[in-house]
């Protein structure tokens, strides 16, 4: 999976995407938001506030741009075939209004319905604290087919999830979790396979439904919110030595989780979905 990070609005974007995008753009007076790409096939612009430029140009499908830290108020966006004319009705793909609230995070998905109409979603962003050693996953239904459930093997986590609808955010503990895959509701047939997770602490997974492609086979689109960990009691300076050096075993091992999960994010296997879709 190739995820890009593009500067939109005046705004820097990060520079990857799985890893380690902080919740902290929003203020008072501010809203951040994530731009998704999820409709197959189309390069597109999008502009905002009927800007004389794209805000985000040549924005390819599993692209994802963000935080972009904005201004709490009233927002139109339009979506159009790469170097088409926004003033034009007929070419423009998708169009949404929306407002955007002070000290929050959202993100924006442009998909196809269940139908294949193109559309654009807009999702709350949960980046409420998560309490020590847990973390969190969310996944938005945002493929072209009816209701899937997600599973851990054969273990079902979501079931019956429809487009465009976001489940109900998953609070575990930090770990590996294996085999995870989503399958059409009713039957057994993979449809995507995103193999073992491993979800670190203080994190939230965003997991976003895409296809199908070209072979009829289907992904996901990820990004990452981490830092909303709470902080663990504090331990006394010095008592067992542990105030008084770095525990570099535990950073380590904290970088390694990191870099499994960049590595989770990125790399989708796809199944094609048989008759039973």
């Amino acid at each position: 999976m190739r995820n890009r990070i593009l500067a939109g609005l005046g705004v820097a974007a990060l520079a990857t995407v799985g890893i380690a995008a902080p919740a902290n753009a929003i203020s008072d007076t501010s809203a951040d938001l994530y731009v998704v790409h999820a409709f197959p096939g189309l390069t597109v612009d999008v502009y905002v506030n009927d800007g004389a430029e794209p805000a985000l140009a040549d924005f390819e499908p599993m692209d994802v741009a963000g935080p972009l830290d904005l201004p709490a108020g009233d927002y139109n966006f339009k979506v159009v075939a790469a170097g088409g004319d926004p003033t034009v009705p007929e070419e423009v793909a998708i169009e949404l209004d929306a407002t955007l609230a002070a000290n929050t995070s959202y993100t924006a998905v442009a998909h196809p319905a269940e139908d294949g109409t193109p559309v654009l979603s807009a999702f709350v962003n949960d980046i409420s604290e998560i309490p020590a050693g847990e973390g969190k996953i969310t996944v938005r239904h945002t493929a072209q087919v009816g209701a899937v459930d997600v599973r851990s093997g054969d273990a079902v986590l979501i079931e019956a999830l429809a487009n465009p609808d976001e489940a109900d955010v998953l609070q575990l503990p930090a770990d590996t979790y294996a085999d995870i895959n989503v399958v059409p509701t009713g039957t057994d047939t993979r449809a995507i396979e995103l193999g073992d997770v491993a979800l670190p602490a203080g994190t939230n997974i965003f997991v976003h439904a895409f296809g199908p492609m070209e072979d009829d086979t289907f992904s996901a689109v990820i990004f990452t919110i981490d830092g909303l960990g709470a902080t663990p009691a504090e331990i006394p300076a010095g008592e067992a030595g542990l105030g008084q050096q770095p525990n570099t075993g535990l950073i380590a091992a904290g970088a390694a989780l990191l870099l499994a999960l960049a590595a989770a994010a990125v790399i989708v296997r796809r199944q094609t979905v048989g008759a039973e879709r």
